[in-house]
C-alpha cells in the first residue's frame, strides 16, 4: 500500500494535475481539501451527476441503505453477502495508478459524464446489463494499458466477489423466499450471478418474463 503522506497531486502526471484541479473546482470540490483522499473515493464524487449530489445533500439515502432500512422496518431478516472492509479492500488492492487514472479520465468526461451515468441506468432498465462493462470501455479514453487494467478490474472487483457472493447466498436461497439485491455488474457473463445460480441447480428467469 502507499505510504500514507502520499497525495494526489503526487501522483497525477504533471499535465493532468491542471485538468484535475479545474474539473474538482467545476464540481465544488477544491484539490487542496481532497489531496488526501484515496483516488477512487473522489471518483465516486466525480461520477455522480448533479441531481444525485443534491439529493445526497438532502439525506436521501443509497439504493443500499434504504434497501436494508425498508427491510428492518418490515422485520425482516437481515444479511450480507460481503462486509464493508471486503468490498474496500477489493478496490484499495488494485494498483493506485488505476485508480488515478480512472478519477483523471473521469474528470475529463466532465458534462458528459451525466450522459453516462444515464446511458447506464439506460441499460439496465432495458435488461442489457451484459453492456454496460463494454460501453464503459468504448467512453474510456484508450491507452496502451487500458485493456490490462479493465481485466483486472474485473477480476478483483466482480468476478472474484461474485464467487464470494454465490457461496454466501447459497445458505440463504436454500432457506427459501429470499430477496437478494447486488450490483447490475454482478448479474451477467458466464462467471455472473445468474449463471452461478443456474449451474447450483435454480431457475433463474427475468422478471415480467
Amino acid at each position: 500500500s502507499a505510504v500514507r503522506s502520499t497525495t494526489l497531486t503526487s501522483l497525477v502526471k504533471p499535465e493532468d494535475k491542471a485538468v484535475l484541479e479545474a474539473g474538482l473546482k467545476k464540481r465544488g470540490i477544491p484539490l487542496m481539501a481532497v489531496n488526501k483522499m484515496k483516488p477512487w473515493m473522489i471518483a465516486g464524487l466525480v461520477a455522480l451527476p448533479a441531481c444525485e449530489l443534491s439529493r445526497k445533500k438532502g439525506g436521501a439515502p443509497f439504493l443500499d441503505i434504504k434497501l436494508a432500512k425498508d427491510a428492518q422496518a418490515a422485520g425482516k431478516e437481515l444479511d450480507g453477502l460481503e462486509t464493508m472492509v471486503e468490498q474496500i479492500s477489493a478496490m484499495a488492492s488494485l494498483p493506485v495508478e488505476f485508480h488515478v487514472q480512472a478519477l483523471v479520465e473521469s474528470v475529463k468526461l466532465g458534462d458528459r459524464m451525466d450522459d453516462v451515468m444515464e446511458t447506464m441506468i439506460g441499460l439496465y432498465v432495458e435488461g442489457r446489463i451484459g453492456m454496460i462493462m463494454p460501453f464503459l470501455k468504448h467512453v474510456a479514453p484508450e491507452n496502451a494499458d487500458s485493456s490490462a487494467q479493465y481485466g483486472n478490474f474485473e477480476e478483483v472487483m466482480i468476478t472474484t466477489r461474485n464467487k464470494l457472493m454465490a457461496e454466501r447466498a447459497e445458505p440463504i436461497l436454500a432457506r427459501g423466499n429470499a430477496f437478494i439485491a447486488v450490483g447490475g455488474l454482478h448479474l451477467p457473463g458466464d462467471e455472473g450471478l445468474v449463471e452461478k445460480f443456474r449451474k447450483a441447480g435454480y431457475t433463474v428467469t427475468a422478471a415480467g418474463r
